[in-house]
């Protein structure tokens, strides 16, 4: 069964929303071509995107199922508790700040590669 073009255009959007962290790895290994380290440095950093890139739908996840609760004609006592329930949200909020500080020294490194000339043999 074909998709619909709404649901082909929110599959392609999710597709390419996933291979984000790869294209940007793959440029960073492009622009590091020249130095043993940055294949390793650009594999991490794509690891750490996705990580990020998780957390926040996770996060997004749980907002989501707030604003159903709340957005619901009749409210239910349990909907709103359910919904207050934000312990894998927490997790990720955690996680995601574990993440971006990751992500920030490795930036930094990439940066400090990248401005750098490359090292002859």
């Amino acid at each position: 069964m074909p998709l619909s073009g709404s649901a082909a255009l929110q599959t392609s959007r999710a597709s390419v929303a996933e291979d984000l962290p790869r294209l940007a790895a793959d440029q960073l290994r492009h622009a590091l071509r020249q130095r043993h380290d940055g294949a390793v440095l650009a594999d991490l950093l794509e690891e750490d995107l996705r990580a990020a890139l998780e957390g926040l739908e996770t996060l997004r996840a749980h907002l989501q199922d707030v604003l159903g609760a709340l957005l619901a004609p009749r409210p239910t006592p349990l909907d709103l508790l359910e919904a207050s329930d934000d312990g894998h949200a927490q997790a990720a909020l955690s996680s995601l700040e574990d993440t971006l500080g990751g992500l920030r020294r490795r930036l930094a490194q990439a940066a400090a590669r990248v401005a750098a000339p490359a090292r002859k043999p």
